[in-house]
């Protein structure tokens, strides 16, 4: 069986696998339709051209199914690729928009404001020894570089810095 490429109109031969069956390769005719009615609904056991006719319904069916598998691996394969191309490029968005941000914007002098308010307080000390650079304002100079100029450009954050030992 040939078909022809919607691209190029080359014709090339293709398997029934791959090719979608005909409607009317997988209806039952309106002829039989009673006949084939009845052995779905009853016990009887069809017999001579009644089994023929069942087994080419069957084989049929069969062929549709293949194809459907098929159409569905394709989609899924081309739904995956799709997928995969959407994370990259919502990756990409997301850094881009990232540029945009008000924060990337905002003077030094504001940044040391906001970063004067994380500072622990007495109570927030640790009774262990040493100092602990996951806490402010240490924590602060190892987010970006810009945010470490800021840190380091107030003097307020620094003012005590307390070492436990």
């Amino acid at each position: 069986m040939s078909s022809q490429c919607p691209t190029c109109d080359s014709r090339s031969s293709a398997s029934a696998a791959t090719e979608k069956p005909r409607d009317a390769d997988v209806q039952v005719a309106t002829g039989t339709l009673a006949l084939h009615q009845k052995l779905l609904i009853t016990n009887v056991a069809p017999e001579g051209a009644e089994l023929t006719f069942v087994q080419s319904v069957a084989s049929k069916a069969g062929r549709h199914l293949t194809y459907l598998d098929g159409e569905i691996a394709r989609l899924r394969d081309q739904l995956n690729e799709l997928e995969e191309e959407r994370a990259l490029l919502s990756g990409y968005r997301a850094q881009n928009l990232g540029i945009l941000s008000p924060l990337r914007r905002m003077p030094p002098e504001v940044l040391g404001e906001i970063f004067s308010w994380t500072l622990p307080t007495a109570s927030d000390e640790p009774d262990e020894a040493g100092f602990d650079l996951s806490q402010s304002p240490w924590l602060l100079t190892h987010i970006s570089s810009r945010w470490r100029t800021a840190a380091l450009s107030t003097p307020s954050l620094w003012a005590l810095v307390s070492i436990h030992y």
